[in-house]
């Protein structure tokens, strides 16, 4: 099947939740912490149940019933934002990425169905669309003055705010709680270690005993945190994984490195990010647990646009979804920034 500059194989609603939407919200590394719900219909209410205990007492006949006082579905939503990509191609650019897609594939380009060339025209969307996705789910918040940031609340933002008189906030550390680091300014050699023990030690007992516990780092913090590895006075097996190329730790906690971060930090003004005051600050750390938050979405609600502009020579692609999340459980996170996090 032979295509021109202005013919495409046609994009439907199907074929983005399924190269597009799917990956975003169920593949990747740390969306396997999250718990994600695919199906949610406009503000939905998280059923959340408070400390079960204090609730076995000595046996009373014909006593009151004096259980605990458990609230259910406290305050703990997740109100979907309607989110929306725009991507365009000049006609023989697009052409010549899907051409190198398919030969990287071993597939002969010149005898080819337009199921094949489809799959690589959403495998180059897809990849746009999850380098925002990353990034505004973790560092976006509502009170941001920004088109790119400030749609809705990501996990940072999230965790910090305090929905009611029963959802508390989760511990958020900054700059001030690890001595020698200093305000508008990068991340100072030997502290990341100090980063990492100190949301360690300020982590609720429910989450140190949690499953799935897991950090995530900027890349200055994980490269910072290997130097001190690296030093004189650490265990040979230790170094050796890490030269290696072994996962890193802390105290038995896996850490998953967000180097996406740093480019988000490096090439964002400050006043675009929740918990930065300047420039020349580039870290950031959430320690939490599988299932700790929730990330919602409709697949049944995607909505997609294709055409070819003949004033420029371009394809356009239009995509739209729902996301939002929420924190189910205040003792289940804590987070580490240069500034205390903002909230609208």
């Amino acid at each position: 099947m032979a295509y021109s500059s202005t013919s495409l194989p046609q994009v439907d609603a199907y074929d983005v939740n399924k190269y597009i939407i799917s990956p975003l919200f169920l593949g990747g590394d740390w969306m396997s912490y999250m718990d994600v719900l695919p199906d949610i219909k406009g503000k939905t209410v998280i059923d959340n149940f408070g400390k079960l205990n204090g609730n076995t007492k000595s046996f009373n006949a014909g006593g009151a019933f004096s259980g605990a006082n458990v609230d259910i579905g406290s305050g703990i939503t997740v109100d979907p934002t309607r989110m929306e990509i725009e991507l365009q191609f000049q006609a023989n650019l697009l052409f010549g990425k899907i051409k190198g897609q398919l030969m990287r594939s071993n597939t002969d380009y010149d005898n080819i169905d337009g199921t094949i060339v489809k799959q690589a025209l959403l495998e180059l969307l897809g990849k746009g669309a999850a380098y925002d996705f990353n990034q505004q789910m973790f560092h976006s918040g509502v009170h941001i003055s920004d088109d790119y940031t400030g749609n809705y609340d990501g996990l940072f933002v999230a965790s910090f705010d305090a929905k009611d008189a029963t959802q508390k906030a989760a511990t958020a550390l900054d700059s001030t709680d690890v001595t020698g680091l200093t305000d508008n300014a990068a991340l100072i050699a030997g502290k990341g270690i100090l980063i990492l023990e100190a949301m360690y030690d300020a982590a609720p007992a429910e989450l140190l005993d949690a499953e799935g516990r897991v950090f995530m780092v900027s890349g200055s913090i994980a490269d910072d945190y290997q130097k001190t590895l690296e030093a004189d006075g650490y265990a040979a097996a230790g170094y050796a994984a890490l030269v290696d190329g072994g996962k890193m730790s802390f105290r038995g906690i896996p850490i998953e490195v967000r180097r996406d971060w740093d480019s988000h930090f490096a090439s964002t003004e400050h006043e675009k990010i929740p918990f930065m005051s300047h420039n020349n600050e580039n870290y950031a750390a959430m320690l939490t647990c599988r299932n700790a938050f929730v990330v919602g979405t409709d697949f049944d609600s995607t909505q997609v646009e294709q055409w070819y502009s003949l004033d420029n020579k371009a394809y356009r692609f239009r995509i739209s979804y729902m996301t939002g999340c929420a924190l189910t459980n205040p003792d289940l996170c804590v987070t580490f920034t240069p500034d205390q996090i903002v909230t609208a």
